[in-house]
């Protein structure tokens, strides 16, 4: 081979990694084209799906098949093997390379997946041989964004038939109580998990805890206040956490007062 023809052959072999790297996306992606379209985000869930696929794909077929396929031609060449026969032979030699790449990843489905991105190496690879010298450069470039054209026409059908995105529902202050008492393993679970007020006999005590919900000057933020008060007697105190709640948010504002005396651990006699 001189240097020339090895260049036009690693052009040739990029060109159907390029081509057979878009066959495998939409190949892959066409499932979700029928599935996803009853969503409003289906566009975006195919996108992903589409990105995801090609992040493997992409560079195994640009590395691994370019090389695979290069080297196996340049056997052919210096065996000098053609016609019908020596295609037949190497492109069952791409197949099982394909194949290989499945073996290496310890995974049936990557085999499968890289014997079908061969065979389609390949096939793309023998049309390019007999194109390249027959098509004009008009139809050669049209050739190429082709695939990007119909991949963008999918986008924009499934965006176009897929349902419209649901109104956001308002933040409310009920929501936000729910938000604050939702978790699990805190003092908080000690108070009211609606807005209100429950009474209790504790060791003696008339205990109160409330739990309260206020508005602020931004909308959809709440001061959601937890007081907890208790009387025996003489004796009486109050102790309060203030947190601030917005969607999916909620911070410590401050906390005030002393911990009531019947839950402190008792002292060692």
């Amino acid at each position: 081979m001189t240097l020339l023809n090895v260049r036009r052959m690693l052009v040739r072999k990029l060109a159907a990694a390029y081509f057979t790297s878009w066959a495998i996306v939409l190949w892959l992606t066409f499932p979700s084209i029928a599935l996803g379209g009853s969503n409003w985000n289906a566009a975006e869930n195919y996108l992903l799906l589409a990105f995801i696929i090609a992040l493997y794909a992409v560079p195994a077929i640009f590395l691994y098949g370019v090389l695979v396929s290069s080297l196996l031609e340049a056997l052919s060449v210096k065996l000098k093997v053609k016609g019908p026969g020596g295609a037949l032979i190497f492109g069952f030699l791409h197949a099982i390379f394909g194949l290989c790449f499945g073996f290496v990843l310890q995974s049936s489905l990557f085999g499968i997946m890289g014997g079908g991105a061969a065979i389609l190496f390949y096939s793309f690879d023998r049309i390019l041989i007999r194109a390249i010298p027959i098509l004009k450069r008009k139809i050669r470039v049209i050739a190429f964004i082709a695939p990007m054209l119909l991949f963008v026409l999918i986008v924009g059908a499934i965006d176009a038939t897929s349902p419209p995105k649901p109104p956001k529902l308002p933040f409310t202050a009920k929501d936000a109580v729910q938000f604050a008492t939702s978790g699990r393993g805190t003092t908080i679970d000690r108070f009211p998990k609606e807005e209100g007020v429950v009474k209790l006999q504790i060791d003696g005590y008339d205990v109160e805890r409330e739990t309260k919900v206020e508005e602020t000057a931004e909308k959809e933020v709440y001061k959601v206040l937890f007081t907890e008060r208790w009387r025996k007697g003489e004796e009486n105190g109050q102790y309060q956490m203030i947190y601030e709640v917005s969607r999916g948010s909620m911070e410590v504002q401050r906390g005030n007062g002393a911990e009531p005396p019947y839950l402190r651990p008792a002292k060692a006699a």
